[in-house]
Order: C-alpha cells, then structure tokens, then sequence
C-alpha cells in the first residue's frame, strides 16, 4: 500500500503460529495496568477501536465479568481504580463503560459462579475475535489485492548477500523446490521461531526473544459471557464463549523445547482445573473436548516470571551486527498487530526513503464491505433461498467471508453439488474447499480444515468428515490415492496432538496402580 514490491514467506500456513493459538481477544490488556504499562494499555485500546471499525465482521464487542471474592476494600477499590483507568484510558471508545453489579444479579447473570463468597462483579467490555485465522486470511487477501505475493509453505532457509542486496535462500515444502531471492531489506517478524531464523548470521550472540507457552482447554459452554479470573498466584486468565463452546485459559511458562510441537500436559491442565474449580466448583477435566496449545515470543526479560514480562514490541535492526538491510520484530500481541506492522514498514521506508503515510487504520479489510453486508442481512431468506441452501449456512458463510460470501455462492450457482454439507455436525458446504484453494491459497487438508472452514474447532473436530473434505482436494489437485490417505494422517496427527494430556493422564493413572510412578515422574 506505500508502494513497495512486497513478497511474504510463511513456513507452514497464514495463521499456523501463535495467531491460531490465541485467546482470540482484541483488548486493551486489563492486567498490564498492574505493570503500570499504561502505554502497552492505551496501544491496545486504541487499536480496538479501529479493528471495529476495518474489521467489524470478525471483531465484535463482549462482556466481561470480573467476580469478587471476599476482597476487603482495598482490593475492592484497587480494582474500581482500574475499571476507571481502563475507560479513561479507552477514552475514543464506542464500547460502553465499566459498571459494578451486586451479588445477586452477578448470580442471575452467571449461576454456576461460586457463591458462597460471592460479594458481586465488575462488568467492563473488550472484543473477541473468535476466528483470528480469518482476520489473518483478510489481511491475506487485502494483501494481494495492493499486489504483494505471500507464499505459504515457504520455508528461508538461509540468509546471504548478492550485489549488495540481502539474498535469502527459500524451500517450498510440498515439492522440495528451492528459489533464490534478493531483496534490499528483509524483516524477520516469526514469532516464536524469530531466534532460530536469525541464529545462523548471529552467531553465538545472546537470544533476542524469549519463548513461553500457553494452553487453553474447550469445554461445553457453561458461561454466557465472559469472566476474568485472578488466579493464587496473581495471574490473569479467562472463561470466554467462543463457537458454542468455553474457551478456558491461558497459561504462561517457559519453554524451549520443540515449538511445532508444543502440546498441553498434564500439569498444564490441573493448574487451569484447580484456578477454575475456586469459581466454578462444578467443573471437571472429564468435560474437556480438547486442548489447544501455542508459543508465544516475548522479550528477552530475564529474573521476572513469564507472565510479568511486558507484551510490547521492539523493532531490532541488525545492522550494528554486520547484517545491513535485516530487521527482527521481537514482542507483541495480536490486538496490535496492526500498529507493530505500521511501526515496521515505518522502519522499512526510512532505509529505503519512502515517505508514504500509512493508511491501514481507515482502509476497511475486503471482507467489511458495509453496503454488501447491509443488502445481504436484509435478504438473508431470499438470498439462502435462491441459492439452495439453508440460512444457517449463508449466515455462516458471512461469518466467515463477511462481504466476499458471495465468491462461495458463485461456486454453487455454476455447479450445484457444492452446496452439499462438508460435515453433518457443521453448516460448511462443498464450495468453500473449491474456494479455499483458488482464492485463499489452502495447499493442505489441515490448511482447509483448521484455518479456512474452521470445521476442526466442531465437536467433531473434522475427524467425521475429513475423509471427504480431502476427496475434495484431491479431485482440485489431482492428489492420488496415496498422497490423499497422507493428507489425512496429517490431519489425524495434529488433532491427536490436542489429546496428548489425555494419554499423559492415563498413563499417570495405570503407573500409580503399578507402583511405577516414581519412574514416571523421572521421564
């Protein structure tokens, strides 16, 4: 949009990373006042605002609910100095402001709080963008539309220099191809990954990021709106609905072991379990659907504990090491990623003299398109009607595609047997595979089941209707009978993957019956 020839790898898939792992909220970070982090706070709150207003398909408002547990009246007014902090600090909001409710009505809003104890709740707002991967997919899609190329199961494998521009050398993991690139500046903005890309031209300097890991647990919804819960030990986490469901979390712990292997464990789930039976005593593990587990980079703070490290970004240019025209971007959080991306290309431009003002914050995402959305609620009968299919389906298309519905539709109209459900337990139908593959770069079966269609967050997980989607595919693609059977391994294996601490549990119960915990624990 400023101008610039603009290419993106992506190792695996838009949305892979720690986007897909998210607690899928556009907030201002409540917590970070208690880190007096006022800036952080403010940044958040601002963008919040403008994803509402580019955005306004994918990010919508939520109420939260913070109870009160037998806090004497300096927590009591702690707490309301934060509540007024965070609106003044919201002060450009169009979201409404904090208020306190008594016990009673904290009770008829949420009956299966703790009540005992119960003094009351504070009710603010934030937003939740519950499908971050099509906010990813928008920007995607936005993208290319101003003419950058971003390719997906693109891996860098290495840096160099040519002619005096930076080169880097890059594998397309489904056909092991290799292309040689070379650009004047390269910006290094992969997350947790960020120190493995960079480690072979930093040589032996010290990590720029540090890594943390953190889960959430799905369950059946048993919240109507969502409550912040303090936990012992200070820490911050969330019940929030999200897709029929609760989504539960997150933890913060360190890690550094493999991150494309990062799973929840045993551990993981007892501490959410036992912080969340204090307020829900009625709420077992056994009510697990599944886990999701992500990495999330951080700057490298060292002496303070994983969740007191501040959440703001760094833009690190390594030309001081020797590396002119490479920049890392160290830090961050989702609901910013639109002023983090702002600030880099800021950065960008002023090595290459570009003085073109940004203007992602008013440009509205394809999918916002006001007028198309207004016509479309209007009509939602006629239109579902018209085009065979039910207005639970249209209704969900909209709410993934918000305006751009309509290039699903175009694939029914010319062949009406994509209008047939993908899975009985989902309303997706067969045109969004045909659509997610030459609209929307889907390479995989999991690129279409976990972060175009979304159908792996159903109860079923996908795992009902997999077979079939990856039929799909194969027809599209020409796969063969073996590289379809593959894909849906591949598929198989990361959904086992939210499973891992239910084999972890088992193997903890039938260790203990034989008298071999102690082995266990050493493993």
């Amino acid at each position: 949009m400023r101008g610039l020839r603009t290419v993106l790898f992506e190792k695996e898939d838009f949305a892979y990373g720690t986007t897909s792992r998210s607690s899928r909220l556009i907030h201002g970070g409540l917590r970070y006042l208690g880190m007096y982090d006022f800036g952080l706070v403010r940044e958040g709150l601002k963008e919040r605002e403008v994803l509402l207003n580019i955005a306004p398909h994918l990010v919508k408002p939520l109420k939260f609910l913070i109870p009160l547990y037998r806090q004497g009246l300096l927590e009591r007014m702690k707490l309301k100095s934060g509540m007024i902090l965070y609106d003044l600090l919201s002060y450009d909001k169009s979201l409404p402001s904090h208020q306190y409710i008594d016990r009673k009505r904290t009770v008829e809003m949420e009956p299966a709080l703790e009540k005992s104890s119960l003094q009351g709740a504070f009710v603010y707002y934030d937003c939740q963008i519950a499908l971050t991967e099509r906010l990813c997919m928008e920007n995607v899609i936005s993208a290319q539309n101003h003419g950058a190329i971003l390719l997906n199961h693109a891996n860098v494998q290495n840096f160099g220099t040519q002619e005096s521009l930076r080169t880097i050398t890059v594998e397309d993991t489904l056909t092991n191809e290799i292309t040689i690139f070379r650009s004047k500046v390269i910006v290094n903005l992969t997350g947790p990954w960020l120190d493995d890309v960079v480690r072979a031209v930093r040589k032996n300097r010290n990590a720029l990021s540090r890594t943390t890991k953190g889960i959430h647990i799905v369950t059946s919804k048993f919240t109507e709106n969502a409550i912040a819960i303090f936990t012992s030990d200070q820490r911050l986490f969330f019940v929030i609905p999200w897709l029929g469901f609760s989504l539960i979390g997150s933890t913060d712990t360190d890690y550094d072991a493999d991150i494309d292997a990062v799973k929840a464990d045993r551990v993981d789930i007892e501490y959410l379990e036992k912080e969340m039976q204090k307020s829900f005593p009625d709420l077992s593990c056994d009510q697990i659907i599944y886990t999701i587990a992500g990495a999330r980079s951080l700057l490298r703070v060292e002496g303070v504990r994983e969740s007191a490290v501040t959440r703001s970004h760094v833009i690190y240019d390594h030309e001081p090491e020797g590396q002119e025209g490479l920049i890392s971007v160290v830090g961050g959080k989702l609901t910013a990623y639109r002023s983090i991306a702002e600030d880099t290309v800021n950065k960008v431009c002023g090595k290459l003299n570009v003085s073109i003002k940004c203007t992602t914050a008013c440009e509205k995402l394809p999918g916002a398109d006001p007028v198309i959305l207004e016509k479309v609620h209007e009509n939602i009968r006629n239109i579902a009607t018209e085009n065979g299919i039910t207005e639970e389906t249209l209704n969900h298309l909209i709410s993934l595609y918000g305006a751009r519905y309509h290039e699903v539709l175009d694939y029914v109209s010319r062949d009406s047997s994509l209008r047939e459900p993908i899975c009985v337990q989902s309303p997706d139908i067969g045109a969004e595979v045909v659509h997610a593959i030459e609209h929307e770069a889907a390479l995989t079966l999991a690129d279409f089941m976990l972060r175009r269609s979304l159908i792996a967050y159903r109860r079923c997980e996908g795992l009902d209707c997999c077979d079939k989607a990856a039929k799909s595919m194969a027809r599209v693609f020409g796969w063969s009978d073996e590289e379809t059977l593959s894909q849906v391994e591949s598929y198989r294996k990361q959904i086992a993957a939210r499973h891992a601490y239910e084999r972890d549990k088992r193997a903890a119960s039938e260790a203990f019956k034989t008298g071999d915990a102690c082995s266990l624990f050493h493993d």
